[in-house]
């Protein structure tokens, strides 16, 4: 027998969860490393940097750690937060280009 209709739902919601992660991640990555050339980093450092970020979304319950660290960083050289959204808005976009319209507000 085939697939049921609730089993079909459920692979489509996990689908949709993995994709939404993996969206962040790279979302939350790019913008490290841009937050990273704002404080100053050498390459290496951009990288250990942009990771740390992307590990900080991945730690916290709502998806917003990347963003939180970023700004709290980027506050000491007065980047605001603006800007901020701005590059994850960018980010997201190109991320998930075709998915941006129905995408959550995580970083509103």
């Amino acid at each position: 027998m085939g697939t049921s209709h609730f089993q079909m739902a459920e692979e489509c919601f996990a689908m949709r969860e993995r994709r939404a992660f993996c969206d962040r991640a790279r979302s939350d990555r790019a913008v490290g490393l841009w937050a990273a050339s704002q404080l100053g980093l050498s390459e290496g450092a951009a990288r250990v940097y942009a990771e740390s970020i992307v590990a900080a979304g991945v730690l916290s319950a709502d998806g917003r750690g990347g963003f939180d660290r970023v700004a709290a960083d980027l506050s000491r050289v007065m980047v605001e937060v603006d800007a901020i959204r701005m590059q994850y808005t960018a980010a997201m976009a190109e991320a998930a280009p075709a998915r941006i319209e129905t995408a959550p507000a995580l970083y509103a």
